[in-house]
């Protein structure tokens, strides 16, 4: 369980844009505060900034609405532009600093990185404890892991995913990549956006997610669905969790909520946090 060696890193990574990872961070942020953990999160996309804009529009509905909601400490950090290798390496010892100054005053540490690769985004992943790699339910969105031959019965494992292998070596200590046993570093693939109508790409993609999955040495979990709910909730920086958990906001649960709270309690369970479960209120 994740209580019992805290505090952890949680790194939500993906070199693709829009595949939900800052939703994914924030969902998972919130939950683990109702659970009664001392959260912080970092936005490493300080460009894009979706998680930042969806903790303001958060801050910005409690001071409208005269209502208290769990927020995380959140930091915003952004990579030197232009950088050479001595710029990389100072942006990468900040961000070592500024985890390990948040680990002395909080359990759980969610890092959302960017949608492209950079130097500061590879420091993130590097003080991962776990990482959590959301991928859309889609064939197209699988070769942020792999480019398949499908023909010749073969696949390639993409940049991102050697660069995962590579630090994963770099936290395990073993030198052949082929044959790494990480130690602290847990790889979770996220199935992401999942559709609700049985089709062929449903189908196919579990099927070569879990193929991956043996082949890769990942976590698959089968995710997260398609749900406008989570779209709704971004303006007002609301999660799945406030609606479940809090008698102001629960009137209007519908389906939709109840089977998207199922959802984020079974992601909270296989990262390990047993006592975490999401009641409504």
């Amino acid at each position: 369980m994740l209580n019992k060696n805290l505090p952890k890193v949680i790194v939500v990574g993906n070199e693709k844009g829009g595949s939900g990872k800052s939703t994914l961070s924030i969902h998972l942020a919130i939950g683990y505060m109702y659970a009664g953990y001392k959260v912080a999160t970092i936005d490493l996309d300080g460009r894009q900034g979706t998680l930042t804009h969806y903790i303001e529009n958060r801050i910005n509905f409690c001071k409208s609405n005269q209502t208290v909601l769990p927020i995380p400490e959140h930091l915003v950090v952004t990579p030197q532009l232009f950088a050479d290798e001595q710029g990389a390496q100072e942006d990468a010892d900040d961000l070592d600093a500024e985890i390990n100054n948040l680990k002395q005053n909080y359990d759980i540490i969610i890092i959302d990185t960017p949608g492209t690769y950079n130097h500061l985004s590879n420091a993130g992943h590097k003080n991962a404890d776990i990482l959590i790699t959301p991928v859309n339910d889609s064939l197209l969105d699988l070769d942020v892991l792999a480019k398949f031959d499908v023909p010749n019965n073969f696949f390639s494992k993409s940049h991102y995913a050697q660069n995962v292998e590579k630090l994963k070596g770099l936290v395990s200590g073993e030198n052949n990549l082929d044959q790494i046993i990480a130690k602290n570093f847990r790889w979770i693939v996220l199935r992401n956006r999942v559709s609700h109508v049985d089709a062929n790409n449903k189908r196919e993609v579990d099927k070569m997610l879990k193929y991956l999955s043996e082949k890769m040495g990942f976590e698959y979990l089968s995710g997260i669905g398609e749900r406008v709910i989570y779209r709704e909730m971004f303006l007002k920086g609301l999660t799945i969790s406030d609606i479940t958990n809090n008698k102001k906001l629960s009137s209007g649960i519908s389906l939709s909520h109840v089977a998207a709270k199922n959802e984020l309690n079974s992601v909270m369970t296989a990262i390990g946090i047993e006592d975490a479960k999401l009641k409504f209120a």
